[in-house]
């Protein structure tokens, strides 16, 4: 699984024999105690001594954990001693069963007939995990070549690398959005309404202190992409020293990539957002400008669905709308600890949402990998060929407690709903989960487990 990238593990994990060999070994003392004395084996204990212990303590996250748990529990159980069991449950050329018999000549035979190269759909990928790990190869191949390219250009007449560069940057400079002065923001904020039906207003309400917090940020991204356009400007003139930061930033202008100065500070924390090329980090710094100042000079009464790629923190996002809700039921006295997450997929996109909702409120622009929403049976449907990520329809968020969630009686399909993540980027980590959000579906949830399906607020 782990050279198809994230969808095969968030995290490549280094498994090796040593592991092997401990399951064996506790495998055999477990038969020991259990076949010989004439006392079925107790399969609980052993996926978890596999997929907690063995394996599982190289497993460093959750949703790994999740998986790897999905795999023993559809393994390791009483149908493997049935003739008729193989580990691919879908037609194939070649299955994969467990080899009749006891003599080492049986095995190595059996061996014999593996196919060279697996497909992903023993994995529990789909055929389309085989592109993911295609266009991860090419896109690292490029990358080396574009790294090693050399910068100066050869040969008279052409324009030099600090010309492209100037060029570059005084027409970014030109195309950059306008400041926002706190002092301004601040005082249009406290004239900002709250949630309907509660007295809050100003910075009293969560959502309000949530859009005084991303103004912050977004302009202190704005004032770092702008000081920084013009120093390389002057640099490149003479009029003040070329750095080498200076330099390095120049050299990432040149190769149309993000100068690391832009999304991580001195220490290396993430500030804004990561993107391969130079053309869509600064398309979506104009969008978040642009969001950010029509909810400020607007209001909420305009903003029937929020772009959540457009926060810097989306998880605040989330607990603000979580506290408000919890605040317009103060006569049901619900407390903010007893308050859970409840998702609804729209049948539509953003566009043809005609209200702002009077609890919770509208998401949009998350893609799904994996799989896909089908959005006339309003459930997960397998992917089409070649279609690594779709676009989800708008989701409606909104608060609730378990008890009231409970009587609501959804209807997730037969076998319940799939619990996916909401990552930032494709690449999963614990850093980048946003939250997760319970998904309908015909089939078990480990079928989309093992598929590596997730939802994703950017594609690249």
């Amino acid at each position: 699984r782990r050279k198809f990238g994230p969808i095969g593990w968030c995290v490549p994990y280094e498994y090796n024999n040593s592991d092997l060999d401990a399951c064996l070994q506790f495998l055999e003392k477990h038969v020991v105690a259990t076949i010989l004395v004439g006392v079925p084996v107790s399969w609980v204990t052993v996926q978890y001594m596999v997929a907690e212990a063995q394996y599982g303590g190289r497993i460093t996250d959750d949703l790994d954990r999740e998986l790897f748990g999905t795999y023993t529990a559809k393994w390791f159980k009483d149908e493997i001693f049935k003739p008729s069991f193989s580990f691919n449950d879908y037609a194939s050329d070649y299955n994969y069963k467990i080899p009749e018999g006891f003599e080492i000549t049986q095995f190595r035979d059996a061996i014999d007939t593996l196919p060279p190269v697996d497909s992903p759909l023993i994995f529990g990928l789909h055929t389309n995990a085989d592109l993911t790990y295609r266009l991860k190869e090419a896109s690292e191949m490029i990358a080396t070549i574009i790294e090693t390219q050399p910068k100066d250009t050869g040969g008279s007449g052409g324009k030099s690398v600090d010309d492209i560069v100037k060029e570059q940057c005084l027409d970014l400079l030109s195309k950059m959005p306008e400041d926002f002065v706190e002092e301004i923001f601040r005082a249009q904020i406290q004239k900002l309404k709250g949630p309907p039906n509660t007295p809050d207003k100003g910075f009293s309400a969560p959502l309000n202190i949530f859009l005084f917090q991303e103004l912050q940020r977004l302009q202190n991204i704005i004032k770092i992409v702008r000081t920084n356009l013009k120093s390389i400007s002057m640099a490149i003139d003479g009029t003040v020293v070329m750095t080498t930061d200076l330099l390095a930033d120049l050299g990432s202008i040149f190769d149309a990539r993000v100068p690391i100065r832009w999304t991580n500070d001195a220490s290396g924390a993430e500030i804004s957002w990561l993107m391969p090329n130079l053309g869509g980090w600064f398309t979506g710094l104009t969008d978040r400008h642009q969001m950010l100042n029509n909810w400020l000079e607007n209001s909420r009464s305009v903003m029937k669905s929020y772009w959540l790629t457009g926060f810097t923190n989306a998880q605040g996002f989330l607990t603000g709308m979580r506290q408000e809700v919890t605040r317009q039921h103060k006569k049901d006295q619900w407390a903010l600890d007893d308050v859970i997450s409840h998702t609804e997929v729209l049948p539509h996109d953003e566009v043809k949402i005609r209200d702002v909702p009077e609890e919770g409120q509208n998401i949009h622009g998350l893609f799904i990998e994996g799989g896909r929403w089908d959005r006339q049976l309003n459930r997960l449907e397998e992917s089409e060929p070649k279609k690594l990520y779709v676009a989800m329809p708008a989701i409606y968020v909104t608060a609730t407690t378990a008890r009231d969630l409970k009587a609501m009686g959804i209807n997730h399909g037969p076998h319940g709903p799939y619990n996916s993540a909401v990552y930032k980027y494709p690449k999963r980590n614990d850093r980048y989960l946003i939250f997760r959000l319970l998904l309908k579906t015909e089939l078990h949830p480990f079928h989309w487990k093992l598929r590596g399906v997730c939802l994703v607020a950017q594609t690249e």
